[in-house]
């Protein structure tokens, strides 16, 4: 074999080989001892198995018999006007057809129960001095209002009947669109566990501006969701089909530039808003093919760009305000 040749294939190695290292370099930014983190034990309390299982006869008795353990939902005292409420919700044949489903999706808790661990001593790592409140799940009848993962105060509350992956049409049964209900799967728990932290804990007030820096302040937003849970694939994260998720990184050099060709960075117009960060099936604006919520697939590859272009802590890049000198800072240059 000729020198040359030779030489050619050495660089081509060293070139893969960097790539493959780049690759496994942003994933190892997320390699952390959270292990030694608490909670040590977190044990998940199950509130629609006790609630819908409550004797019809006396119903009100029986709701109060669950105050000690779950008070952080009932409160301390239940009068008539709630046991009523209560007790007409957990007969209700739509309510106990989603209990049923749930029960049989949801037979072991103790996976989910992991996962909700990890996520909680990564925060914790990352983001010391924060009293977590237990967790607990629940059925809410699919409550648009509520949203799947919520914080009433007391408890971390997770509403089981967002996570049955459409079975039986349940969601398309109740006109959810195809596009949202694709998120309702137990998958996506994590991913709305920590946007909840970081709605609950970290996010600042934010004022929208232009495009550019809604993008980094959605970015930050999924970054720090990665870091929470790092398993979690770009599909999940963003909330996209994988087809979606392969237009978006397919065509992502020539998004952007169209954004710079077409003076949008700094647009601040509500339709240019909608068109980049409103939720919807797909973006027409570009194709068919191309999923909603374009901005937020770019502002999180702008803080990934960021993280890897400086030396910050994820702290850091959360106490942060400064979003356009992030932009400016993240040498974001994609390739067409």
């Amino acid at each position: 074999m000729r020198l040359k040749t030779i030489l050619i294939l050495l660089l081509v190695s060293v070139f893969w080989t960097a790539c493959s290292g780049n690759k496994k370099n942003d994933k190892a930014k997320f390699d952390i001892p959270y292990q030694d983190m608490e909670p040590k034990i977190l044990t998940v309390k199950e509130y629609q198995k006790v609630l819908f299982n409550i004797d019809t006869a006396d119903f009100k008795k029986g709701l109060e018999s669950l105050i000690p353990e779950y008070s952080s939902v009932l409160g301390t005292s239940v009068n008539d006007i709630q046991a009523n409420y209560v007790k007409a919700f957990v007969t209700d044949t739509f309510c106990r057809h989603l209990y049923e489903m749930v029960d049989e999706k949801f037979s072991d808790i103790e996976p989910i129960s992991k996962d909700i661990q990890t996520v909680c001593q990564r925060f914790n790592y990352y983001f010391p001095g924060n009293d977590l409140p237990e967790v607990i799940t629940y059925i809410s009848g699919i409550d648009y209002e509520m949203g799947p993962v919520t914080n009433n105060g007391h408890a971390i509350l997770i509403s089981l009947d967002y996570y049955l992956g459409n079975e039986d049409n349940i969601y398309d049964y109740i006109g959810m669109p195809r596009f949202r209900s694709l998120r309702c799967r137990p998958e996506y728990i994590t991913k709305d566990l920590a946007v909840l932290l970081y709605m609950h804990y970290i996010y600042d007030t934010h004022i929208y501006k232009n495009i550019i820096t809604e993008m980094v302040e959605k970015g930050k937003m999924y970054y720090f969701v990665e870091a929470m849970n790092p398993s979690l694939p770009d599909s999940i994260l963003l909330g996209y089909s994988e087809k979606q998720m392969d237009w978006a990184k397919n065509n992502e050099g020539n998004l952007w530039a169209s954004l710079v060709g077409d003076n949008l960075l700094y647009a601040n117009k509500l339709t240019e808003y909608q068109q980049f960060f409103g939720d919807g099936p797909f973006t027409q604006a570009y194709s068919n093919d191309a999923p909603s919520r374009l901005g937020d697939f770019i502002g999180l590859q702008i803080i990934r760009s960021y993280m890897n272009n400086n030396d910050v802590t994820l702290q850091e890049l959360m106490d942060n305000k400064d979003l356009l000198q992030i932009f400016q800072d993240s040498n974001y240059k994609p390739k067409k």
